[in-house]
């Protein structure tokens, strides 16, 4: 093993713990909903690093590589169709609110 590693591992860890809690503080406390799009970011952000750290552990990088990347792959579909639904908000209510979106009819 390389100089270190043990270290690598527990700031992995509680690098990928900050992550998610940051990423969950954003969801529940930002009202605009753009705030919130990007805390879920931060939070996928986190997940996707416990994930490289556990194929780490368990010696399967490449698996964990090959999940990370599908994952990187369908959030960026999902961020896509949620900054344009983002657009959309924003055409009828400039404020952004999330409260507001009750008034949108479909």
């Amino acid at each position: 093993m390389l100089f270190g590693s043990e270290w690598l591992g527990s700031i992995n860890l509680w690098a990928s713990l900050a992550l998610l809690i940051i990423g969950l503080v954003c969801l529940l406390t930002c009202k605009r909903v753009i705030k919130q799009v990007i805390g879920l970011n931060i939070m996928l952000q986190g997940a996707l690093l416990a994930l490289i750290d556990a194929g780490r552990a368990n010696g399967k990088m490449q698996e964990a590589q090959s999940l990370v990347i599908s994952a990187l792959v369908v959030e960026v579909i999902i961020l896509a169709i949620a900054l344009a639904l983002i657009v959309n908000v924003f055409r009828f209510h400039p404020g952004g609110q999330v409260d507001d979106l009750d008034t949108l009819r479909g």
